[in-house]
């Protein structure tokens, strides 16, 4: 079997990755023939090669507006050289469009990703210009599916694959001197970052000794920042960080937090319980399929920043509580959501078949 996917991921490139989104893509790698990768790029990129089958390749457009033609004209260039069985985008708007394209050019089956939790007026536009094209849908959780409509019969549940060994630590040592806070997260305004900045506040109003870590920083997370110019709290930000790395800050955490707006999922939250530590999220699609209230973290109205700061009091404040959950969520975790690359390569499969 052999596949071309479109992605908007640049971390595909070899730079700015967020977790194990290249471990993963090798994994695919695995299980077919042969897995290329178009990624949206400005000028400055080069070919990556991610293992011996996969490879991505970058547009190294001249701007974001040429982005959707020159992943056309790329994505036809390969398909002259090779004969694929299956195009995957990342997204049911842009790169979902530029799949449509080359499938009514070269025949091959359609696998749209919905990594993103869409509503209104843009769920409308993928439904009838892209989703009505697909072969097939994947999303994340069941509550994306529903939003499908009609469309659900090409609808797949399969969550972003969390290889659970990759959490495991041999040592656990509790963090007593210092109380740390942790969000991790991309740089998009659905992150909701000025709920994220005002709910540090009023815990450090409170505990005035809490560490706030960020993974990830960037324009939109610094506007927020900004935007309090009286902060007191202890902020520390690491722009990028690799996925080793990244487990040992969740060991490093008492409570990994979210303030989304929406999610289609929420991988953040079952990194955090898959290492063992409670989590307070907005009650997004996706969190809500995640976070058991009461039993691995708590869920708060989105937007409400005092509502989520009471939630992350209560867990510095007790503990012994914090830790019930987050060995509840650990649990949860290896129930619900170990590795799902079996199943996603099973959905190619099928498609191909």
């Amino acid at each position: 079997m052999k596949v071309l996917m479109i992605s908007i991921d640049k971390g595909l490139l070899g730079q700015g990755q967020l977790g194990d989104v290249v471990e993963r893509h090798k994994k695919y790698g695995e299980f077919v023939d042969q897995l290329d990768i178009v990624v949206f790029s400005k000028k400055g990129f080069t070919v990556h090669k991610i293992s011996e089958n996969v490879v991505s390749y970058p547009t190294n457009s001249a701007s974001k507006l040429k982005y959707f033609f020159d992943a056309i004209k790329f994505g036809r260039s390969l398909f002259l050289k090779t004969k694929y069985d299956l195009i995957v985008t990342q997204e049911p708007f842009i790169t979902g469009l530029v799949g449509v394209k080359l499938k009514k050019k070269f025949g091959a089956k359609l696998l749209v990703h919905l990594h993103g939790d869409f509503g209104g007026w843009k769920l409308f536009l993928a439904k009838f210009f892209i989703l009505s094209q697909a072969d097939a849908v994947r999303v994340m959780s069941a509550g994306q599916k529903e939003k499908l409509g009609k469309y659900q019969n090409k609808a797949t549940v399969i969550s972003t694959p969390v290889d659970l060994e990759k959490y495991k630590r041999s040592f656990f040592q509790e963090n007593v001197n210092t109380k740390v806070v942790m969000h991790v997260g991309r740089d998009d305004k659905v992150k909701d970052y000025d709920t994220l900045i005002k709910a540090f506040e009023l815990v450090n109003q409170k505990l005035p000794d809490v560490k706030f870590v960020k993974v990830l920083g960037g324009r939109e997370f610094k506007k927020s920042v900004d935007g309090q110019p009286g902060r007191k709290f202890n902020l520390i930000v690491h722009s990028q960080v690799d996925h080793k790395s990244l487990v040992d800050f969740y060991y490093q955490t008492d409570v990994v937090v979210l303030s989304s707006t929406s999610e289609s999922f929420g991988k953040v939250l079952v990194e955090a319980n898959a290492c063992g530590k409670p989590v307070v999220s907005t009650a997004t699609t996706g969190a809500k399929e995640i976070v058991q209230d009461g039993y691995n973290g708590y869920l708060v109205p989105i937007g409400d920043a005092q509502a989520l700061a009471d939630k992350i009091l209560y867990l510095l404040n007790n503990p012994k509580i914090a830790k019930t959950m987050g060995e509840n969520g650990r649990k949860l975790v290896k129930e619900k959501y170990n590795d799902n690359t079996q199943k996603i390569i099973n959905l190619w499969r099928e498609l191909v078949r």
